[in-house]
């Protein structure tokens, strides 16, 4: 009988020290994220995307769009000017799947009147028009023609902004493709920059585009899968800084983190409106062996953390824990694996009052 009894004891003492020693907290199932603000920004190649250029030293792309203006008179005593085609930015990719679509879209261009132009008699009267289309449909146009010009006559460039509540569609469909056209007309010669971390120029619009998955704390690295609807670099925005992990309110600075952290990688597959999702996978290693890892955010961006238009927007990692558990109750079980343990534990009573019996 004391045999049985001291056996009986030190299993239980296992399976209570088990139920500490389980390494990882994790969120098994589902996907959430709502509507944010996405900034598609024009790219080289012509190319539309919420990517962004981690390095903050990467030139800017400057073209000069054909000239709008032309002299009325001998001499160029008087101008006229026309609409131009400043470009059209198609992505190279259609979205991986279905998105929901919501206004405002606001439209932004960085630009400047060049140095010749400025050297001339005439004000440029800058006006823009700008349309934003999706599958060759018409989504959303905006134009400032008869609301005031514009002028940027600097060493540097200036910023355009314009924005419309109008978006004729609510939804995109998987592999929908995203275009954007610019016009111009003005008195003088302008260049415009674009695709890099100072000059983002393109359109904003809000989707649900970015959803996040399974999160996870182990020791102490913290974990989190999110899929895009947009395919992008996620290394490049994780070494700028874009994509980062707050620990007691304060940024973690990739650049000093553990040897080989953050780890980019696939992350687990996720089913979304039929389709099959390989998410991607960021872990940061936090230094702090004291801080409390359950209340880190994430702070997401693919663009300049500055963009007005698509500011950064945060996540408990807690929360992302949450809405992915079983249950969906906070108050649910603090371990995984304990629901297991506990039928164990069970079994092995059961099985000692029978032996008694």
């Amino acid at each position: 009988m004391l045999k049985r009894g001291m056996t009986l004891i030190c299993t239980l003492m296992l399976l209570s020290m088990a139920l500490f020693l389980v390494p990882n907290t994790e969120a098994e199932s589902g996907l959430t994220g709502g509507i944010q603000a996405i900034h598609l920004n024009m790219k080289e190649a012509s190319d539309l995307s919420p990517e962004t250029w981690g390095d903050n030293t990467r030139a800017a792309i400057k073209e000069k769009p054909p000239r709008s203006w032309q002299s009325s008179t001998p001499g160029d005593l008087t101008r006229g000017r026309e609409w131009k085609s400043v470009g059209t930015w198609t992505a190279v990719n259609g979205v991986d799947f279905e998105i929901g679509l919501g206004g405002p879209v606001k439209f932004n261009l960085w630009w400047r009147e060049t140095d010749e132009g400025q050297d001339d008699s005439y004000d440029a009267q800058v006006q823009y028009r700008f349309r934003l289309n999706i599958d060759n449909g018409d989504a959303a146009y905006y134009s400032d023609e008869g609301q005031g010009s514009h002028e940027c006559t600097g060493n540097d460039p200036c910023e355009w902004n314009g924005q419309t509540n109008d978006l004729n569609i609510t939804s995109a469909e998987k592999g929908a493709i995203f275009e954007l056209e610019i016009e111009y007309w003005a008195f003088s010669d302008i260049e415009i920059y674009y695709d890099n971390m100072s000059f983002n120029s393109g359109v904003a619009i809000n989707a649900d585009a970015i959803k996040f998955g399974k999160s996870g704390i182990n020791g102490q690295t913290v974990s989190f899968d999110f899929v895009q609807a947009w395919n992008t670099d996620v290394e490049e925005a994780v070494n700028g800084n874009l994509i980062r992990l707050k620990v007691g309110g304060v940024g973690l600075n990739t650049s000093l983190q553990k040897a080989g952290y953050p780890i980019v990688e696939d992350g687990n597959n996720y089913e979304l409106n039929g389709t099959t999702i390989t998410s991607t996978k960021i872990t940061w290693y936090v230094d702090d062996e004291y801080a409390d890892l359950s209340k880190s955010v994430i702070s997401f961006s693919l663009n300049k953390r500055t963009c007005d238009s698509a500011p950064p927007f945060d996540i408990n990692v807690s929360q992302i824990f949450v809405a992915n558990s079983e249950s969906g109750d906070e108050g649910g079980l603090p371990v995984p694996g304990f629901n297991f343990i506990l039928v164990i534990f069970t079994l092995l009573i059961l099985a000692y009052s029978k032996r008694e019996v």
